[in-house]
Parts: structure tokens; C-alpha cells; sequence
């Protein structure tokens, strides 16, 4: 069973939420499909991916990458809370490929992350018709402690023993991020991680379940649909700045994706804002 929503920019999906209490602890070689993180809120642990090793004591957090086996071993006992989870932009781009958080990290506040983590399990095992939802806002709430704990030590990356096979493509993703604006082509990008095309359109298409150019369409509406949010710029300025050619171009592939015109969204959100300062 898995929960699966959008909150924002990010799509959410919960797998598997436990806590594991035991004496001791020796798990072989295990791999999961999905990312797994556990806190260890009381105990030691052994945690060993491809060699490499790490000690992880009360308050600390494991980072296991999806299909990537990992070991853990403890001789004293302990407490895990732990869950199994997916959390990806909506052009598909993991959320710990954006940030490469590393394998270990001490959480700033224990504590709070565990009442959090109580609010998801309760969440999990309950049948209210707002599950969803309230699974993403914790979930979303845990990942924000963990990547503030990771920021405030550093930002320390993993090493090549956690690397997923899809690490090899973010350069390409950060790039065409960085420059929508441009005319960007395959063989350009193929070029980049030094592949040929057709093999570079598979295995990007293994990795994230589309091709690099339909990821690329993605981006440039996303990034379209947020300035019409927030600006009030033309739409054919917005078209340029996305890389999107003109305006029609731009109407045309945004009515194919969200259902409506630019016009419409920009109206429709006014109307939203207009209505929640009434309120106010």
C-alpha cells in the first residue's frame, strides 16, 4: 500500500511507515526500492554500503538510496523510526539528486523530527479522508529538518559508494535548468556526458521515465506557469525566457499540459488571491 500526492512542486509517495524495536540488530545486504530513512532515536548502529562504513547514534539519520544494498549491525539495543519513501520535483528529478544529502546526518532537534515522525505514523495507520494530504505535510516537514540539519553541518555529499545510477544525468538536468532560454538539442546534450544520442534518449529514459528533451518541455512550462504567478510580464516575454519560441507556441503546449490557457491560469490566480485578501 503507498500514498501518492503533489504539494506544491513535489510529488510525494509514502511507502512504508514503522518503528523497529529490538535487542540486537544484524541486517545482511538488504535493498530496498525506494529511499529508506531511519532515525535512530535510541541505540548504536553499524551501517555499511559498498565498504564503506558509518556509526550512527540516538539522534542521528540514515540515508539508504533506492535498489542499493546496505547492511546494518547493532549489538545493544535500540529503537528505529523509519519509513520508505519517493519525493520528486513534478519534472521527475528526485529530491536527494538535487540535494545529495550524505549517507549519515545529526539531526539540530531529535526530538521535534520524532514528534513529526509520530504525527506521520499515526497518519499512516489511520483511514481519515484527508490522508494524503496530511502524510505530505509531515513528510515534506521531516525532509525540511533533514535538509536543514544537513546544511547546518556542512552540506558534507556522498561518496561514490551511495551513488544511484541515475547521479551520472543531474549535470544535464542542472543544465538545462540553468539555461531554458537556450536552444537546447539532444545530441547537445548527449554531448555533455559524452554518450551517443539514441543510447543517451534510453538510459535517461531508464532513469526517469522520459526522455531528456519531454523533461526539458517540462521544466520550461513549469517555470512558465510560475511566472505567471508572479509577474506581469507579457507572454511572449514569458515565452522567451523559458524557451518556449512565442506565444502560441507557448498557449498551445500549455493548454496540452495544465487544460487551460495562460490567460485563464493568470485570471484564475488573481481571482485566488483577490479572495484570500478579502478574507483577510
Amino acid at each position: 500500500m503507498s500514498a501518492t500526492t503533489s504539494f506544491d512542486q513535489w510529488q510525494v509517495s509514502v511507502y512504508q511507515v514503522d518503528v523497529g524495536q529490538y535487542e540486537t540488530l544484524k541486517h545482511e545486504q538488504i535493498m530496498y526500492p525506494n529511499w529508506v530513512i531511519s532515525h535512530v532515536r535510541q541505540g548504536r548502529v553499524i551501517t555499511e554500503t559498498n565498504g564503506e562504513q558509518h556509526e550512527v547514534r540516538a539522534g542521528g539519520v540514515m540515508l539508504h538510496p533506492p535498489f542499493l544494498p546496505f547492511s546494518e549491525r547493532a549489538d545493544v539495543p535500540g529503537v528505529h523510526e523509519w519509513l520508505s519513501v519517493q519525493i520528486q520535483t513534478s519534472y521527475n528529478v528526485d529530491l536527494f539528486q538535487l540535494y545529495p544529502v550524505q549517507p549519515v546526518v545529526r539531526l539540530l532537534d531529535h526530538e521535534a523530527f520524532s514528534q513529526v515522525f509520530q504525527s506521520l505514523l499515526h497518519t499512516w495507520r489511520s483511514q481519515s479522508p484527508f490522508r494524503e494530504m496530511s502524510l505530505t505535510a509531515d513528510m515534506l516537514r521531516l525532509a525540511a529538518m533533514l535538509l536543514e540539519s544537513w546544511d547546518a553541518s556542512g552540506r558534507v555529499g556522498r561518496s561514490e559508494a551511495y551513488s544511484a545510477k541515475y547521479d551520472r544525468f543531474f549535470p544535464i538536468i542542472r543544465f538545462m535548468a540553468d539555461h531554458m532560454e537556450m536552444k537546447l538539442s539532444r545530441d547537445m546534450l548527449a554531448e555533455k556526458v559524452h554518450l551517443n544520442t539514441n543510447y543517451f534518449d534510453r538510459a535517461f529514459h531508464e532513469a526517469y521515465g522520459i526522455n531528456p528533451m519531454q523533461m526539458l518541455r517540462q521544466m520550461r512550462l513549469n517555470k512558465a506557469k510560475r511566472l505567471l504567478e508572479t509577474t506581469e510580464e507579457p507572454l511572449s516575454e514569458l515565452a522567451q525566457q523559458c524557451g518556449l519560441g512565442d506565444a502560441a507556441y507557448l498557449s498551445r503546449q500549455f493548454v496540452k499540459t495544465f487544460g487551460m490557457t495562460p490567460g485563464k491560469y493568470k485570471q484564475m490566480i488573481r481571482s485566488a488571491k483577490t479572495n484570500f485578501m478579502n478574507k483577510e
